[in-house]
């Protein structure tokens, strides 16, 4: 095109950057993944410009925190230079993949301890807490945030919907768990999400009035730490150092966080032909590991099952003792741990992440890593 010709010819010395900008999982993981890269080196250095037209952006007020490290051009008529930065020449794809690797593996694992890129802004901080303080949370206690996908967010995508839902009931004893131990809980999501029972010290933020971009910004950031779901919205409190906790991963190629020190647990599979759970090298083995369609699953006589209550309570529950460093892992613990990642491929979406399957799970289902 004579735009791109144009900007050829001139040297343009900057690299357009493409990042997926509708969905906070990528609006999160993606910058926060280029930097790193550049940062330790493991690509060649750019100046890099992102073009992210604000009626584009999952959440506009994020935007900000990357503008130390990114040239970020917002300006609706940014749209206009889309084709540009997607362009191979002129422009770095940088979405993360749906049905191979991803990157992020590699690149938190060279990351290590390192501090995360950003902290919340001493005016973020204070306005934050002067809200929960309105909604009730004392001064000085600590909060986790409680997320589970639902429909309403993407409602026409087959992909993200169906198998990667869950019902919130189901989380409801962790948070009870949560509470008994002198914390909050904080249920973040749309406004479209199923309400909450009443119940003692958890505040349903999703369908609160004060529900803001910046808000849900300071509660991912803020919180000790993050019981979620297969949504990319802990990735909030990943971005700020946070630590997470994820039940129902799904498909079983994604069942490994992104944080090193995250800890996850993915759904099962049960065969409705064999009337029994596949073992996880079944799945691993063939291309099932990175089914993503829903038609795929039937076609193949399988039904993905949901984690239960118990097994939720008590992944939060290893994330509690993470967050406080308390957390022990037994001699077969951590075999458990080795045969499961042993099972997963280079082709497999979290391949080599640092991350965990809960202790309880595989304690629980240490049968179905027969063969491992």
């Amino acid at each position: 095109m004579p735009l791109i010709r144009l900007l050829q010819a001139c040297g343009l010395k900057y690299r357009f950057v493409n990042f997926y900008s509708k969905a906070i999982g990528h609006l999160t993981a993606e910058p926060d993944c280029f930097i790193k890269e550049g940062l330790l080196g493991l690509r060649p250095p750019v100046k890099a410009i992102w073009v992210a037209p604000q009626d584009m952006v999952a959440n506009k007020h994020l935007l900000g925190y990357w503008e130390p490290y990114l040239r970020i051009w917002k300006s609706p008529l940014a749209r206009l230079l889309l084709p540009v930065a997607r362009n191979e020449k002129l422009g770095t794809s940088y979405v993360m993949p749906i049905y191979e690797a991803a990157l992020f593996p590699k690149i938190q694992s060279a990351w290590g301890n390192r501090a995360p890129l950003l902290r919340l802004t001493k005016e973020d901080y204070e306005r934050g807490w002067a809200v929960l303080r309105k909604l009730g949370v004392p001064e000085g206690a600590w909060f986790v945030c409680v997320h589970n996908r639902e429909g309403g967010y993407w409602p026409d995508d087959e992909h993200i919907n169906v198998y990667r839902n869950a019902d919130i009931r189901s989380y409801l004893p962790a948070m009870e768990m949560i509470v008994g131990r002198g914390g909050w809980c904080i249920r973040v999501g749309d406004k479209m999400m199923t309400p909450l029972p009443s119940m003692l010290h958890v505040i349903d933020y999703a369908l609160h009035e004060v529900k803001s971009d910046w808000m849900d910004i300071f509660l991912g950031a803020a919180c000790k730490c993050f019981l979620g779901c297969s949504s990319g919205l802990y990735l909030v409190s990943s971005i700020f150092g946070g630590r997470a906790a994820l039940a129902n991963l799904f498909p079983i190629s994604c069942a490994l966080s992104y944080g090193i020190h995250d800890v996850s647990i993915p759904k099962l599979l049960w065969s409705t032909r064999q009337k029994r759970y596949l073992a996880f090298k079944e799945i691993f083995d063939s291309p099932i590991g990175n089914f993503r369609l829903p038609h795929l699953y039937e076609k193949a006589g399988l039904k993905p099952v949901d984690n239960t209550p118990d097994e939720i309570r008590e992944l939060a529950v290893e994330l509690l003792e993470t967050a406080t460093g308390t957390v022990q892992h037994s001699a077969e613990d951590e075999e458990l741990q080795r045969r499961f990642k042993s099972l997963m491929r280079p082709c497999h979406y979290s391949f080599g992440a640092k991350s965990r399957i809960g202790r309880h799970f595989l304690r629980q289902h240490a049968n179905l890593l027969a063969g491992a």
